[in-house]
């Protein structure tokens, strides 16, 4: 494997080059959220074994994600010294090991491999946007961000569809095998390039980081920081509609749970084509605060038309605005990481992605408790998604300035 070209060259890397480390990153995406997707979707399974409620499972969701925005600052560092390529490798196994842990039947294993998961999910972001700001062209970086985002919801989707019938057929364990031999081979396959893509890492470099270091970056650039803020607005929004918009079509649009599950499904599929589209609309506007803005603008529109939603709706038009809430509230992350790497300081890609990664996860630990507590006080789904437009107009304003900010700082 050749080493990366200079930044001056990367219009010119080989189109080859391009394709395996988007195939590469991709695919590590897909399989360390594989390892965090199987736990919900199992849950009445694992519950039973585990003799709790299946509700419960909420709660270990927000500790993945709490582990994951804590450790965030600390692994740039560690992608500097060891290399990027070597911290997915790292990332994958810490979620072998966890999902090893998932299979014991331990109230005490499963709080271990939450925090082995977000810590694994901490590390594939800013080691995976490192390699693609060094390998691909910046004409196309907004896209080719977004192709590996797309590595999110088709691990949904793949647990999703995988998962319920092996469990089903031979039991919960054997889809948790399944998924550990899954990610087992993403690491082992990741090693024949790890020589070359990483031979940018610094050996003398600490592998500890400051873990304020990423957050003084983005505060010292109003761009990037108004930036972070709005990705808190935006995945409250997202794992907001993930985890009650089921629940909502069942409890209030008259729907069966089935049905529910295909109109989510039919999110996820509008989510992998959103981030698709919205990133090729970045690169060829040039403009990626632009199209933030505008898919931030949809998401305002849609938690206003949710909140109107009755059983009196039909399928189609409800189809409608769910493919809509999809490509908007799930198709935004590509062209945010893209635009983190641009902004970022010279060599400062993973660091800054680690410390915007922290509101990132912020708004996924506080957005489904924040609906739950604010459903018990309004007593309708409904209504409670219409509050989201207070958050997702949040996320605008924070847009608006981060636009101002990068424009008052360009070179005149």
């Amino acid at each position: 494997m050749s080493s990366a070209p200079p930044p001056a060259e990367l219009d010119t890397v080989p189109r080859s080059t391009v394709v395996a480390v988007v195939a590469a990153t991709t695919m590590a995406q897909i399989a360390s959220i594989m390892g965090a997707a199987v736990f919900p979707v199992i849950a009445p399974e694992l519950a039973r074994a585990l003799g709790v409620r299946p509700a419960l499972i909420g709660y270990q969701v927000s500790l993945i994600y709490g582990a994951a925005m804590f450790a965030s600052p600390f692994v740039s560092g560690m992608v500097t010294r060891w290399g990027a390529c070597r911290m997915m490798q790292v990332s994958l196994a810490l979620c072998a090991v966890a999902v090893l842990l998932g299979m014991t039947s331990s109230l005490a294993a499963l709080v271990a491999t939450s925090v082995l998961l977000g810590v694994g999910i901490s590390v594939i972001t800013p080691s995976s946007a490192h390699l693609l700001f060094r390998f691909t062209p910046a004409k196309n970086r907004n896209l080719i961000f977004s192709l590996k985002q797309t590595g999110v919801p088709l691990a949904w989707m793949l647990v999703g569809t995988t998962a319920p019938a092996v469990t089903l057929a031979f039991g919960w364990r054997w889809a948790m095998a399944v998924v550990f031999v899954i990610v087992v081979a993403m690491l082992v396959v990741l090693e024949p390039a790890r020589a070359g893509w990483d031979d940018d890492r610094k050996r003398a470099a600490p592998a500890r980081e400051y873990p304020l270091r990423g957050i003084m970056v983005l505060w010292r650039r109003p761009a990037l920081r108004w930036l972070a803020f709005s990705s808190f607005c935006f995945s409250f929004v997202q794992l907001c509609f993930g985890a009650y918009a089921v629940i909502m079509l069942v409890a209030e649009a008259g729907y069966s749970l089935v049905a529910a599950g295909l109109m989510l499904s039919l999110a996820q599929a509008a989510g992998v084509a959103g981030r698709i589209f919205w990133g090729w609309i970045a690169d060829a506007t040039r403009d990626s605060f632009g199209t933030l803005l505008t898919l931030n603008a949809l998401m305002v529109a849609c938690c206003v038309a949710t909140a109107l939603v009755s059983p009196a709706w039909r399928a189609p038009a409800l189809s409608v605005l769910f493919v809509v809430f999809g490509a908007s509230a799930i198709g935004w992350n590509g062209v945010f990481l893209a635009e983190v790497s641009r902004l970022s300081p010279p060599g400062g890609v993973s660091v800054a992605t680690g410390g915007a990664m922290v509101w990132n996860f912020g708004g996924i630990l506080v957005g489904p408790a924040a609906f739950a507590t604010a459903y018990g006080l309004i007593g309708s789904y409904t209504a409670t998604f219409g509050l989201l437009v207070l958050i997702a107009g949040a996320g605008v304003v924070f847009l608006w300035l981060g636009r101002r900010a990068a424009v008052a700082a360009r070179p005149r």
